[in-house]
């Protein structure tokens, strides 16, 4: 592993002062040493145009969002949600991205919670084959449901793991993200002790207002520490708001990684 570990800008956030062209933000980052980003939608997005600028800066897309938002404890909804994996698995195979992530929605206050979970299983097993069969692998993530996703069935980093771990299936991994799982109350190194084999990714955002590193309560030191010695060696995706200019907002994670 290098020492300097990588980090990953979601251009959705970060790199706005150039305007709102997806490719301007990508060139915006790669010019200042960034060479992986992240999407959300890309059904809103000039896709031919955004490959152009990742080919242009040599820049990878680490992930996009499969989209809807779907209730995955509701079956009604499971057609519909393998159409838009597939419609995210498609996208992402034209922009040379190998991670499309979801989440479980929301759960239903009528059904037992156990009962939501396996049902919420069968529709990640399905869109699991969906995604290895197009070589890309859906990430569930853990959203907090204290303060930004009320109602999310999976918000704790324990169901997501258990999901991922009763599927077993190379499409499906973990999207470990820090900053929820922070406002959950959780303690990271607790929650990915033995667990680094299903986690595929990790994202950042400090607390308690979702802005950049540095700003906030987070010992980002200690916790990308944490990270390394459990065995992450993947990008740092930083999902946050930028409280000042973009490149002004990476200096002290930059700093942070660079000094592990």
């Amino acid at each position: 592993m290098s020492r300097n570990l990588p980090l990953s800008a979601n251009i959705e956030l970060l790199f706005h002062e150039v305007g709102d062209d997806p490719g301007e933000r990508v060139r915006a980052a790669a010019e200042h040493g960034i060479g992986t980003v992240e999407i959300w939608s890309h059904s809103d997005k000039d896709l031919d145009a955004l490959a152009k600028a990742l080919d242009a800066t040599g820049t990878g897309l680490h992930t996009l969002l499969i989209e809807g938002r779907l209730p995955l404890s509701d079956r009604n909804t499971h057609q519909e949600f393998l159409g838009h994996v597939r419609a995210a698995a498609a996208a992402a195979v034209r922009l040379g991205c190998s991670r499309i992530v979801t989440g479980s929605g929301v759960g239903l206050p009528y059904m037992k919670r156990a009962v939501q979970h396996d049902i919420v299983v069968e529709a990640l097993r399905a869109g699991a084959e969906i995604a290895a069969a197009h070589g890309v692998t859906i990430l569930l993530e853990n959203l907090n449901t204290r303060v930004d996703h009320p109602g999310t069935l999976f918000d704790t980093t324990a169901e997501c793991l258990a999901a991922v771990r009763t599927v077993g299936s190379p499409g499906l991994a973990l999207l470990y993200d820090a900053y929820h799982s922070l406002q959950m109350g959780e303690v990271p190194e607790h929650e990915l002790t033995g667990a680094m084999e299903s986690v595929s990714h990790v994202q950042i955002a400090d607390l308690p207002d979702r802005t950049e590193p540095g700003t906030g309560t987070v010992d980002w030191a200690a916790q990308l520490r944490t990270l390394r010695r459990l065995g992450y060696d993947g990008p740092i995706g930083l999902e946050y708001r930028p409280a000042t200019e973009s490149r002004a907002s990476l200096q002290v994670i930059a700093d942070v990684a660079a000094s592990l």
